[in-house]
């Protein structure tokens, strides 16, 4: 039996991986930490099974768990991250991994030196279309990848999230780090170079809330990606993850938010949407509490999160300088470029 604690209820994604912890076999959800009290108090009538904190670190010290589960705003994942290597326990840390380069890497190393699991929460990479792609594309079916365009919209998550403080960025730091991910998982290649233009249009924030990235791959293909929070409160889905593929022998299209029931509602002009389809959230869970068992690696590591924390932030920075940043980025370089 692992048993896992979860760090914060501030990300959105916090109760989805919440209510996936009840439903796995060989887990148990110990306990959780929040230090705001009206959400704490709320979580814990939702989830009273497990023991509240108003400290996570009082958790580490305290509450018994192998693994935890860090769902923080973002500038929070290094010290909690920190933290629970230190302590010895596992770790699932929602994205992106860190805020800056030097934290991720600092992370990934104590992590590595402490001995425990690094896996950062990529849930995408469990959407049954993806793996189908993934197939697809190594079997040359494609030909050769001249271009891919992308998209990861969604709605503007509000709270911290449009605290740059808090979340690093805006749009880009919030689906940048996703679509990257992807990219790098189904054609096995590194980002060589990174331009993009950004504004906010939107809404009322100081954060970016549309973003364009244009990027290039090892070995030829470029990338489009559309990060925006451009999807209205009222639209039929939260999000999207969609990759379209230009091959020289043949094209692919997929979604990755395909399963959709549309209800209609003349009486009260009310439009609804019911979603279903395979829980991504479940999958990820259940791979990690795997690699902990069996003591594998994670599907998804701390270089990968770190990685896809380097094409955001390199497209920060080619906004800054107006134009192309290539890749990797030094540690150095990104500090003398802020």
């Amino acid at each position: 039996m692992i048993r896992i604690a979860l760090l914060s209820f501030e990300h959105v994604h916090a109760c989805g991986y919440a209510e996936v912890l009840g439903q796995l076999q060989n887990v148990k959800f110990t306990a959780f930490a929040d230090d705001n009290p009206k959400r704490r108090r709320a979580m814990a009538r939702r989830f009273p099974k497990p023991k509240a904190y108003a400290s996570w670190r009082r958790l580490l010290a305290e509450a018994p768990c192998d693994a935890v589960i860090i769902t923080s705003a973002n500038a929070r994942h290094y010290e909690m991250g920190i933290a629970a290597a230190k302590a010895g326990k596992h770790i699932l840390c929602e994205k992106p991994i860190t805020t800056t380069l030097e934290d991720a890497r600092d992370l990934i190393d104590t992590c590595a030196a402490h001995n425990v699991k690094l896996q950062v929460a990529f849930p995408v990479r469990y959407c049954a279309a993806i793996q189908q792609a993934r197939n697809v594309i190594a079997s040359g079916e494609l030909g050769e990848i001249l271009a891919i365009n992308t998209t990861n919209h969604g709605t503007m998550p509000g709270g911290w999230f449009a605290n740059k403080k808090l979340a690093g960025g805006g749009a880009i730091m919030d689906h940048t780090v996703h679509v990257v991910d992807l990219l790098r998982y189904l054609l096995g290649k590194e980002f060589t170079r990174v331009y993009s233009e950004s504004t906010t249009k939107l809404y009322p924030i100081k954060v970016e809330d549309c973003a364009l990235l244009m990027l290039e791959m090892a070995d030829g293909p470029f990338v489009s990606l559309d990060a925006s929070w451009s999807r209205p409160p009222s639209y039929k889905t939260w999000g999207n993850v969609v990759l379209e593929f230009k091959g020289t022998k043949s094209n692919l299209s997929l979604d990755c938010f395909p399963t959709t029931l549309n209800i209609y509602q003349n009486k009260t002009m009310r439009h609804t949407t019911l979603s279903g389809g395979d829980n991504f959230d479940r999958e990820m869970m259940a791979a990690f509490v795997d690699a902990i068992i069996n003591n594998r690696k994670p599907d998804i590591t701390g270089e990968d999160g770190y990685k896809a924390l380097e094409v955001a932030l390199a497209a920060y920075q080619a906004i800054k300088r107006r134009q192309p940043v290539s890749l990797p980025l030094g540690l150095g370089q990104v500090r003398a470029a802020n």
